[in-house]
């Protein structure tokens, strides 16, 4: 006789076609019920809470602490965690998908309820090549996964990272849904349980039926136990149980995959909510930043010199940061009221984590002694030796920057408007005993940029002195900004021009999916652009271009192909060059006048072959296909279109794109795309091209047309030598600035760390003492050196084992 697990689960999504507010009242609903069904069904044994503990925050807001339910939870009735949401993979860090688990042990700790240690991810929209890393870290036993599974025959496999971290994985062939009881008969739920466990015993003899009786919202069947015990017969038995019974029982998987998942031959990834409202995703990559590379270090330098600083509140921020990592919120594709309230909590996010950076560094290096001076503080492993731009107010009159030695150091002093609120003002908004003092008129607002080298985890002081700036000379820059506004420079030997030009063409798709109706194109190779020297400096240039690019202003009433009517795009491009690196930094801002069309900035790099990109805590290698085969039975037409996050680089031109929160780039005859704008009115439609059917209700979303202005960033670098090591060190000093604000401090504290090998991912404050997290892209293993006392722990800060031992990621705990 063959066993038939089935689990009992919903799967919940906490806002998405309609808001949060409202699914919590569906969510109390489901919880209330559920509690009676434990009490009142004796065959109703086990249900499944999705993998999540934020429901049990969102309950509790909502109807109190009902011990009845948390009491079922403790006796493992009902299983939650071991995440506080489910995130996207791609969109966020491999810190964020730590720190949702760590912020998820604090509610179980606060609830007293244990956490699942099956990495439950049911429904992402493909799945990390390095999450079998994280899983290992964090000591999972099992994960479970659905889309971008291929090549696979059976129903579990084990998954490896590119770097070798491995995690035993359950292959939800049919989906998480494949035996949800849909509101139908009880006869022909049973007749679907039964053709869905044979389905499955077929598929896989080796492995027993796996039942996933829930979906979106459901609400589950009070007899599906009695249902279960009826239906079972000599062939067959089918058991009520939980996930980590089903997992106990498991063989180890003969199947094997390695690194990134994300076909969509079986299932759709919707791949383009990569660049779904994209301004979205530009705000989280703001926030993510923040918290990682200057809140939680300085709240560790305030914890090594023995200032215990609130950690409640820097998990407020993270909480409001992880409560828009579910796709459904981060990746764009919910309805307009959903995602007013997703840059709300992003926005609110950005403006604690400023305003606890500021009492942070306060607390560290006391009161200002004056603003004379500005302290920087590098939060990266090694030196950091280009350019920093800040915000400062001087008294009228000639003013040069020097070091502590008296050293006259390079600075450029640029008039701007009065600025309302920054980390300055913040500074005296704090310091101040009384606020009449924060607003008095102290000088003139300067953009500020400077240049000094600033050591590794260390701060460093400069002060300004009354006295004229030398004279210096300015420099050439390898790069040439042409007559259409576009790039031109040579590079080992080739001449690469059109850098950086615009393409437009239509998008008849929805949030999830781009789908093109006739491809027409426009582009801004011929436009004649006004072109204009900002700053010229001795080591940096600032040129502008702007230009204006006539599009069809929408699709046209039959959806097959553009209007007649054009409107007219704006664009301003703000090239920055640096003397001592080949590096420019782009700024581009435009007013988005058109709808239903894709905006992406091309780099006409011909025969491209391979692309890497970055996963959590390395490279992703990425090969260009021919895409010519017949793919009419796929999920969703396969595209040359690829996540980033900190960079995506061409190895064949040693040439390295940083794109600043820009999540998606793509090849075509032309070359390389970055994204920069996805102009959609809705949620779903099943009339595309690119995939078959709809892939949610079909709701008109006007507000992710991204009509408006827009400002996106992005850096290009080339590099002399090439090798994954500069790489990374390249785009870190590119996109991981120090710390810089107009005082000078009563103190500057020592951090007696100091990086031998590797990139810093954490460096934050634990309940123990102080994390430090180091990866080595290339595999290696990273070292660290400290006067204090340092122990190895894993991803969860619990001691090291061999389980979760990890060559390339070495995690110390430091008192």
């Amino acid at each position: 006789m063959k066993k038939v697990f089935v689990v009992t689960h919903t799967h919940w999504d906490r806002e998405w076609y309609t808001t949060f507010e409202v699914y919590r009242q569906r969510l109390s609903i489901l919880l209330n019920q559920l509690v009676s069904m434990f009490k009142t069904e004796d065959t109703f044994k086990h249900f499944h809470l999705d993998g999540q503990t934020v429901v049990l925050e969102d309950f509790v807001e909502n109807d109190g602490t009902k011990e009845e339910f948390f009491e079922l939870v403790r006796r493992g009735k009902i299983a939650v965690g071991p995440w506080y949401v489910l995130p996207d993979e791609f969109l966020i860090s491999g810190e964020s998908f730590i720190r949702n688990y760590l912020y998820s042990q604090v509610v179980a700790k606060r609830f007293n309820v244990p956490l699942s240690k099956v990495a439950y991810l049911p429904d992402m929209f493909g799945h990390n090549a390095y999450t079998p890393t994280i899983l290992k870290g964090l000591g999972m036993e099992w994960a479970v996964v659905w889309r971008g599974v291929d090549d696979v025959k059976g129903t579990s496999f084990v998954w490896s990272s590119p770097t070798g971290e491995s995690i035993d994985t359950v292959y939800l062939v049919h989906s998480y849904s494949n035996a949800a009881h849909w509101g139908w008969d009880e006869k022909r739920f049973e007749s679907h349980l039964l053709s869905e466990a044979k389905s499955l015993a077929k598929l896989d003899p080796d492995n027993e039926p796996l039942l996933m009786n829930g979906t979106d919202h459901e609400i589950p069947r009070a007899d599906v136990g009695k249902i279960l015990k009826e239906i079972s017969n000599q062939e067959m038995e089918f058991v009520h149980a939980s996930l980590e019974e089903y997992v106990s029982q498991l063989k180890k998987p003969r199947e094997s995959l390695i690194g990134e998942l994300r076909s969509p031959k079986r299932a759709p990834i919707l791949k383009d909510v990569l660049s779904a409202r994209i301004w979205e995703k530009l705000m989280q990559y703001e926030a993510e930043k923040l918290y990682l590379y200057y809140v939680e270090p300085l709240f560790a330098v305030a914890k090594l010199n023995g200032i215990d600083l609130p950690i409640e509140s820097l998990w407020y921020g993270w909480k409001l940061i992880l409560q828009c990592h579910p796709h459904d919120s981060l990746c764009g594709c919910s309805v307009d009221e959903v995602h007013k309230n997703v840059q709300d909590r992003l926005a609110r996010a950005i403006n604690h984590g400023k305003a606890i950076l500021v009492r942070a560094l306060l607390e560290v290096c006391g009161n200002p002694v004056d603003k004379m001076g500005i302290t920087l503080f590098n939060p990266i492993e090694s030196l950091y030796n280009g350019t920093v731009e800040l915000n400062v107010r001087l008294p009228e009159g000639e003013w040069k920057l020097v070091g502590e030695e008296g050293e006259v150091i390079d600075h450029v002093l640029i008039p701007i408007e009065d600025v309302q609120q920054d980390l300055n003002t913040l500074i005296d908004f704090y310091s101040h005993r009384s606020t009449s003092d924060v607003f008095k008129d102290q000088g003139r607002w300067y953009k500020c940029f400077l240049k000094t080298p600033v050591e590794g985890l260390s701060f460093k002081r400069l002060s300004f002195a009354s006295g004229e700036r030398r004279k210096v000379d300015t420099f050439e820059s390898i790069f040439a900004v042409q007559q259409n506004g576009t790039l031109s420079v040579e590079n080992c030997g080739k001449l690469l021009e059109n850098l950086c030009y615009v393409e437009d063409v239509e998008d008849v798709g929805d949030e999830y999916n781009y789908s093109y109706a006739c491809k027409e194109k426009y582009d801004s190779k011929n436009c004649t652009a006004e072109i204009e020297t900002l700053t010229d400096s001795s080591f940096l240039k600032r040129i502008e271009a702007r230009f204006s690019l006539q599009v069809p202003a929408q699709i046209a009433a039959d959806r097959k192909s553009r209007s007649e009517q054009t409107v007219s795009i704006p664009f301003r491009f703000v090239y920055t060059f640096h003397r001592d690196t080949k590096r420019v930094d782009v700024d581009v801002f435009f007013n988005n006048t058109a709808k239903d069309h894709r905006l992406s900035v091309v780099f006409p790099l011909e025969g491209l072959s391979e692309l890497i990109s970055d996963g959590y805590f390395g490279p992703v290698k990425r090969s260009i296909q021919k895409l010519e085969g017949d793919y009419s039975s796929w999920s969703e037409l396969p595209e040359n279109q690829f996540p980033t996050y900190w960079f995506v680089s061409i190895p064949q031109y040693k040439m390295t794109i940083v794109p600043k929160g820009l999540r998606e780039v793509f090849v075509d005859e032309n070359g390389l795309h970055l994204t920069i704008l996805r102009s959609v009115g809705w949620l779903s439609r099943d009339d595309l091209i690119t995939r078959p059917g709809h892939a949610g209700p079909g709701f008109e979303t006007p507000q992710a047309q991204g009509l408006g202005e827009h400002r996106v960033s992005f850096s290009i670098i080339f590099h002399d030598e090439y090798n994954i090591e500069n790489v990374y060190k390249a785009v870190r000093e590119c996109a991981i600035a120090p710390l810089a604000v107009q005082a000078r401090f009563e103190k500057l504290p020592r951090i007696d760390i100091g990086v031998e090998k590797g990139f810093l991912s954490a460096f934050k404050p634990s309940e123990g003492g102080v994390i430090l997290r180091l990866f080595c892209p290339d595999g290696s293993s990273p070292s660290m050196k400290t006067t204090r006392r340092a122990i190895e722990v894993d991803f969860a800060e619990e001691p090291l084992s061999e389980k979760t031992k990890i060559k390339h990621v070495k995690t110390w705990l430091i008192r």
